[in-house]
């Protein structure tokens, strides 16, 4: 019987311009591969790498290395870039997987964790050998993508107190009201300059294996969006889960997790 996650992880920050990043470095478990690479894991805008990922981790440390951050501004990760650019986001994530040796691994992002997993490698911030994508978008721009989208909290299907849920995450960290006065804003002002907006045409010069899992009732991004991502990326497989909202990771991660773990063995 291996030792549990709690034994293989360490904590630690990353100073950035706009505060500290902190995440979680999950080594893989003995039985693994001596040089077992690693996998970074991005979660959604106002959630945190545990409660994201939570439920996958013991499975994924089985065989793996994680890098396990909270997204600038988020759980404990203090400081942001103004608007929660993605951009500077990447960036930022972009040094501390240099610093943990982890730009050469495995990426994966859920939401708005997939848009800047996407950013990363548009802009050449990470060399990953292959790139997991759960229930997001190449673009917010209804203009680039043709869909209509619908980013308002109000439209996510979740139970009634799932936004005081979400402010439970971020406000002991800070003080009572942050969720309120600085996330849930941002949010509802994310546009094009401060979110994505990749064309396909620069999907389509991804050579590394991309996995898209994709709810079929996705009320944030509708499931087409996710149809011209795997009809532009060369070597990409899409799995829509048949009547299932946004964000997959916590309404299904069970199969999300069968899903990766099939993904990333055949790579």
């Amino acid at each position: 019987m291996s030792e549990p996650i709690e034994a293989r992880s360490r904590s630690a920050e990353y100073a950035t311009a706009d505060g500290k990043i902190f995440y979680e470095v999950i080594e893989a478990a003995p039985s693994a591969e001596a040089e077992s690479p690693t996998l970074t894991l991005l979660h959604n805008f106002m959630s945190t790498g545990r409660s994201a990922w939570g439920p996958l981790l013991p499975k994924l440390a089985a065989h793996y290395r994680l890098l396990l951050p909270d997204l600038p501004g988020h759980g404990r990760s203090i400081g942001h870039p103004p608007q929660f650019h993605y951009g500077q986001i990447a960036e930022q994530l972009s040094a501390l997987m240099a610093y943990e040796d982890a730009t050469v691994g495995h990426l994966a992002g859920c939401s708005a964790g997939g848009m800047i997993a996407q950013i990363l490698v548009a802009r050449d911030l990470a060399k990953v050998a292959t790139l997991t994508l759960v229930s997001t978008t190449y673009s917010i721009s209804e203009e680039v993508t043709g869909e209509a989208q619908a980013l308002k909290p109000e439209k996510f299907r979740a139970g009634n107190r799932w936004m005081e849920a979400t402010a439970k995450l971020h406000d002991g960290y800070r003080y009572a009201g942050y969720y309120e006065e600085v996330m849930l804003p941002a949010f509802r002002q994310l546009d094009l300059a401060a979110g994505i907006d990749l064309p396909l045409d620069t999907l389509a010069t991804w050579e590394m294996p991309v996995c898209i899992i994709h709810g079929a009732e996705d009320e944030f991004f509708p499931v087409r969006i996710a149809e011209q991502m795997k009809e532009a990326i060369p070597h990409a497989t899409l799995h829509i889960i048949p009547e299932q909202p946004h964000a997959l990771l916590f309404r299904q991660p069970w199969r999300v997790l069968a899903l990766m773990e099939s993904f990333l063995a055949k790579t």
